[in-house]
């Protein structure tokens, strides 16, 4: 019976250790396990650049208030150089200054990597900041409001260059 017992109590003390793990995982970065609302894919030509997922805590896009993860997977090499240069090309689309534009694309030179085929950007909306994540791991953090909301409004805002793909990304197909 004592043998019965010490391997149960060993059964719930690894059990319950897995689970404190999963939740203490879960909660740093609970994007991974947010539903998608919607995706979509960026070609140009016959070329495919990447493919975006945007995913929020209840699978619903209800607007620019909400917590939001931007998943994009790249099926192109791409410099940082480029792509910060393709998202002040959209900022500048969106009718940003010049000013805000250069503090901000100023920013992701410290942030952004060069991009290989089959690599993740993620961009987190969580309160008032957002993160950027390469794969898994958390590569900076935005405190300024504005340019988390303005990065997002490059692919969500009813102004973006690609409204086919915001309202993939809304699930409005």
């Amino acid at each position: 019976m004592k043998q019965i017992y010490s391997k149960f109590i060993r059964t719930v003390i690894a059990t319950g250790s897995l689970c404190l793990f999963s939740l203490s995982v879960n909660a740093s970065t609970p994007w991974q396990v947010w539903p998608a609302v919607g995706d979509a894919r960026l070609t140009w030509g016959p070329w495919v650049i990447y493919d975006s997922e945007l995913r929020s805590p209840d699978g619903i896009y209800q607007g620019e208030g909400d917590n939001l993860a931007l998943v994009i997977r790249y099926h192109r090499n791409i410099d940082s150089e480029d792509l910060i240069e393709a998202t002040d090309d959209q900022w500048r689309h969106l009718g940003i200054s010049s000013s805000k534009r250069s503090r901000w694309t100023n920013q992701l030179e410290q942030i952004w990597p060069d991009v290989k085929k089959g690599d993740r950007l993620i961009f987190v909306m969580n309160g008032n900041q957002g993160a950027f994540f390469q794969g898994n791991r958390q590569i900076g953090v935005l405190q300024d409001l504005e340019m988390s909301q303005s990065f997002l409004h490059i692919w969500l805002s009813p102004n973006t260059a690609y409204p086919e793909i915001r309202h993939q990304l809304i699930g409005k197909r």
